[in-house]
């Protein structure tokens, strides 16, 4: 036996244990034995595997940690042995000479530094297949070049028509080419090819890492072009295209198109001639704005709300023209019932004072055309509410449901509700939720 009795009686009385029986300690000195055959079993299972002969403290503290056990400190491994010769009566012996320590001076040393752990950490290696410019990443060809070198390389070409960039361009010179080859198409007076631009970016695969070059493009081109109604249609078809794009990632750009969008909803003047039809671009904004909502309210949960408090803004600014307070209430409207209900329905009477008395002292026709637009739109609003409401029995059309209705909507839009085929099961939706609104006030 390895250990015997007597060892393991006075290991146990140094910690505070005294009076083993001798079965106790038999017992245990078996299973101290036990455990080191393991321990060197295991141990010189690495010393085999790291192809050497000579068991060290690494392979003793590797056989521990795979047992789950406090590894053994204080033991140097890499430090050679060094063997001292003494001469005896018969013969001259090797023996290993231990180093005395001064202990004095090794507690006036400094203690060594603690070892970090090892940690992990996450960084975008690219972006839409841009690599960001941080510290984790290799620096780009075009910056290890010395910044005074390129500000020299710049200003030579000052005098003429041509600078050099000083960041090289991130787009390949194919995906260049087709972004210039599809804005030029998106200018041609020939739908077909208009057409065929249009359905390239919205299937194309590989175009993901010209979302952000089209985002600006529908940005700019918006801008300056607020009274060419045509140029303004194809950029909204442009944006509806990238959106539709089930191969292209636009959620990180919603942010820089829902501008564009709104303006063509609520801007003052999108076309040269007021005879133009502007109307349905603000249509078809509107719907692209609720589209977005759809899309992307479950990522961001305050967009329809933002979105909502914007449009209703611009519809009870009396300051706001007419096609502005159009595009705010079909925008409204197209987010849905509930914000029809809440936003809309309850600001109609004072809308419709405001709108009677600026048609009634202006003989303008554009004027009256514009108040006559923003009057459907609103019952189109509440025709919004009946279709909701699909179980609801329409009323009759009588004097008392007539004084109920200008009651909520005024006098001028009960009479245009009525004159609607559908204007009893429209009467019953908006009477409805008007005392839903009521109630819940």
């Amino acid at each position: 036996m390895v250990y015997s009795k007597a060892t393991i009686k006075n290991i146990s009385e140094s910690i505070g244990v005294p009076k083993l029986k001798d079965g106790i300690t038999t017992a245990m000195a078996q299973d101290v034995e036990y455990r080191l055959h393991e321990i060197i079993a295991e141990a010189t299972k690495f010393m085999r595997r790291s192809k050497r002969t000579k068991l060290t403290v690494t392979d003793i503290n590797s056989a521990l940690r795979v047992r789950n056990v406090e590894p053994i400190y204080g033991f140097e491994t890499g430090r050679p042995i060094k063997f001292q010769k003494t001469a005896t009566a018969l013969e001259e012996i090797y023996y290993v000479d231990d180093e005395q320590i001064d202990l004095d001076r090794l507690l006036e040393e400094p203690l060594p530094n603690v070892p970090l752990e090892v940690v992990y950490t996450a960084h975008w290696l690219a972006i839409e297949g841009v690599q960001p410019r941080i510290q984790q990443n290799p620096v780009p060809l075009d910056e290890e070049e010395p910044a005074a070198k390129k500000l020299a390389k710049s200003q030579q070409k000052q005098d003429g028509a041509e600078t050099i960039p000083l960041v090289k361009h991130v787009l390949s010179k194919e995906l260049q080419l087709y972004f210039e080859c599809i804005t030029e198409s998106l200018k041609s007076p020939d739908p077909l090819v208009k057409s065929t631009a249009l359905e390239s970016i919205s299937i194309d695969a590989g175009i993901h890492q010209l979302v952000a070059y089209f985002v600006q493009y529908i940005a700019v081109t918006v801008k300056n072009n607020l009274s060419n109604l045509e140029t303004l249609r194809t950029t909204m078809s442009v944006a509806r295209a990238l959106r539709r794009n089930p191969n292209l990632f636009v959620e990180p750009y919603m942010h820089q198109l829902i501008p564009s969008l709104l303006t063509c909803l609520v801007s003052k003047r999108l076309c040269e001639r007021y005879t133009e039809d502007h109307w349905s671009l603000r249509d078809s904004a509107a719907e692209q704005i609720a589209e977005v909502c759809r899309q992307f309210g479950q990522s961001y949960h305050t967009l329809q709300t933002r979105i909502a408090r914007t449009l209703l803004r611009a519809f009870l600014d009396p300051t706001k023209p007419l096609t502005t307070h159009y595009g705010a209430i079909v925008g409204l409207t197209k987010l849905g019932v509930s914000i029809s209900k809440v936003l809309v329905l309850p600001n109609i009477k004072a809308y419709m004072s405001l709108l009677d008395a600026e048609m009634a002292k202006d003989s303008n026709h554009q004027l009256i055309n514009d108040g006559a637009h923003c009057q459907a739109a609103l019952v189109n609003t509440m025709r919004v509410l009946a279709n909701d409401c699909g179980g609801i029995e329409p009323v009759g059309l009588s004097s008392v449901q007539r004084s109920r209705l200008a009651d909520v909507v005024g006098d001028t839009l009960a009479g245009l509700v009525f004159a609607e085929a559908d204007a009893g099961k429209i009467i019953a939706a908006v009477l409805a939720a008007s005392k839903e609104g009521k109630q819940q006030d």
